[in-house]
């Protein structure tokens, strides 16, 4: 009786600790610049770093960053920050397949392509989306024979400023 016990208790904490995620993700699918990049779970298991970051905890991040002038400035105009990084381990077909049916969903919906790299079994595709008063999202898809990673970030941010964004949520693309 009490190993049931433990397993709903471990069950239903689990749920309710995944409860603020769902709800960080279901608050920034209603933003302009949010993309759905679908799932490679099912291919490559959980993402090694996944990150779902929006409201409240954006704007708690923003005010730790206080200290750091610069990264409060960019942390300011962020709605959003969503990151899935899968291992690929040189299954790469599943993963640029997923990304060239986002790079298409993209061009459709009138997302401006601003750097595009394929060079030997790397691809890079970043995206734009903005209106007449600003950027509303920013899209970083890249694919190699370790990884997939696939950011989306929410909001105004100047795209000289990504890479420090990147840099402040340990994202690394190498197109070295």
């Amino acid at each position: 009786m009490k190993s049931w016990m433990k397993k709903i208790g471990i069950g239903g904490l689990s749920a309710l600790m995944a409860l603020p995620a769902l709800a960080q993700e279901d608050e920034l699918k209603a933003l302009p610049g949010y993309v759905d990049f679908g799932t490679l779970e099912a291919v490559y298991g959980e993402p090694k770093v996944m990150v779902n970051i929006g409201g409240f905890l954006l704007g708690f991040m923003s005010q730790a960053a206080k200290e750091d002038p610069e990264m409060a400035g960019i942390m300011e105009g962020l709605k959003g920050v969503r990151i899935n990084v899968y291992s690929t381990e040189g299954q790469v077909a599943p993963a640029m397949e997923q990304l060239n049916n986002v790079k298409s969903m993209l061009t459709g919906q009138n997302w401006e392509p601003i750097v595009q790299v394929n060079d030997e079994g790397e691809n890079v595709q970043i995206f734009m989306k903005a209106d007449g008063q600003g950027m509303q999202g920013l899209t970083v898809m890249a694919v190699n024979g370790q990884e997939a990673v696939f950011l989306n970030i929410l909001g105004s941010v100047d795209p000289d400023q990504i890479g420090k964004v990147m840099d402040k949520f340990d994202v690394n693309v190498d197109t070295d």
